[in-house]
């Protein structure tokens, strides 16, 4: 062990005293010699001397020199001695922050699953109590906010059947509790996904909400703002509010079920959007709402209503196949890029009043019904009007003019 040390083995002070001392004696010596044999005064004598002290000054030199190199090594040690405990320092504080850091997510990991058990639980207020357990974990710790959004989702996407008419006792006693938990389910979901609040600090940004199967009560998510949302084959009990709904992600509503009036004004779809084969039992409204990428609405089905009114398309729309049992108004929306409307039947008034088509637009088997408005309208390009009809007979809007056949030349 020493052996392996002595090259890092420090000088002492008693050490560093005596070499002075002998140093000190070995100088006095070497004077007194010198002038003992050299102090008589001759020339040859002086001659000496200066040799002497040439040599003298040489070895003083080379001893600065060595002393200068000693001192430059005591600066590298006691730098070095430095930079050795700032880094012991930092693996401390690093091993600390780590420390702290497990501890910290062990916490959260206990909170976590203390608060999914609860969920589980079979009385309404321990599972109100698990949601609120897990509302305010995602509000301290923002990383795991989209695993508790989903968590939150994932419980309203249990099966749910809302209280029957005829139920008594305790069956009507545990719907209307498990109702309660529900709503509460949703209503953290609306405070925590609308950043037009007064408490931004309560804003869950950037979230994905899958809901898809979930059956949903008078569900009411104004200018909240999601990612990415699923709510294919969802069921919306009551009166259903999106206004000002921002999807900046792809948004899913296929074979999804309104059953009371469906809120989408102001709304705004900034990717693909899909509405296949959803029915809406009620009025729907979609007035000013806009939708940047492709929409579809195949085989969609209006039973109420269908508002439309400055409504802005600015990818492809597809309606081909839908159904609109009640009156239908486009009046004054725009559609940016191709419109498709094969085999639609307008069961009641179709209104396109000063509706734009700025691209290719198709019309083809539309069955018409009622009072249909094309009044101001703007083909841009090419619209087609193809085997449609208007209460049975065939027909074409005034305001449409075939476009030429192309016959190849110029």
């Amino acid at each position: 062990m020493a052996d392996g040390l002595g090259g890092n083995r420090l000088l002492s002070n008693r050490t560093i005293a005596v070499v002075a001392v002998v140093l000190i004696v070995v100088v006095a010596a070497a004077c007194w010699v010198l002038l003992s044999l050299y102090g008589q005064g001759t020339d040859a004598d002086k001659a000496r001397l200066e040799s002497v002290r040439t040599v003298g000054t040489i070895v003083l030199g080379a001893g600065g020199f060595i002393a200068l190199l000693l001192a430059a090594r005591r600066q590298q040690t006691a730098e070095r001695d430095v930079a050795t405990k700032r880094h012991d320092l930092l693996l401390r504080e690093q091993a600390n922050e780590d420390a702290r850091h497990d501890a910290a997510e062990r916490r959260i990991t206990d909170l976590y699953l203390k608060a999914v058990e609860q969920l589980g639980a079979e009385k309404a207020p321990v599972r109100l109590a698990g949601l609120y357990a897990l509302e305010r974990l995602a509000q301290d710790n923002p990383a795991h906010r989209q695993t508790i959004v989903n968590v939150v989702s994932a419980y309203l996407r249990m099966p749910y059947e809302p209280l029957p008419d005829a139920a008594e006792g305790d069956d009507r006693r545990a719907c209307l509790e498990e109702r309660e938990v529900r709503m509460t389910a949703q209503q953290i979901l609306t405070d925590h996904l609308s950043p037009a609040g007064a408490d931004r600090d309560r804003f869950w940004a950037d979230l994905d909400v899958d809901l898809g199967g979930a059956v949903l009560i008078d569900l009411k998510l104004h200018d909240c703002s999601l990612r990415n949302a699923n709510f294919t084959r969802a069921r919306f009990i009551g009166q259903t509010s999106l206004l000002g709904v921002r999807f900046r992600g792809s948004t899913r509503f296929v074979d999804a079920v309104f059953e009371g009036e469906a809120w989408f004004a102001e709304a705004e779809f900034s990717d693909s959007t899909r509405f296949d084969g959803v029915k809406f039992l009620a009025d729907a409204r979609f007035d000013e709402a806009s939708f940047v990428g492709a929409t579809v609405f195949r085989r969609a089905r209006f039973d109420g209503d269908a508002r439309f009114e400055k409504t802005e398309f600015a990818g492809k729309v597809i309606f081909s196949e839908a159904v609109f049992a009640g009156g239908a108004d486009f009046a004054r929306a725009g559609f940016a890029d191709e419109a498709y409307l094969p085999g639609v039947d307008f069961g009641r008034d179709a209104r396109f009043v000063e509706v734009t088509f700025a691209r290719d637009g198709w019309f083809i088997d539309v069955r018409f019904n009622g009072n249909t408005d094309f009044r101001g309208v703007v083909f841009s390009e090419d619209v087609r009007f193809a085997g449609c009809t208007l209460d049975g007979t065939p027909y074409t809007p005034p305001e449409w003019k075939p476009q030429p056949e192309y016959d190849g030349f110029g």
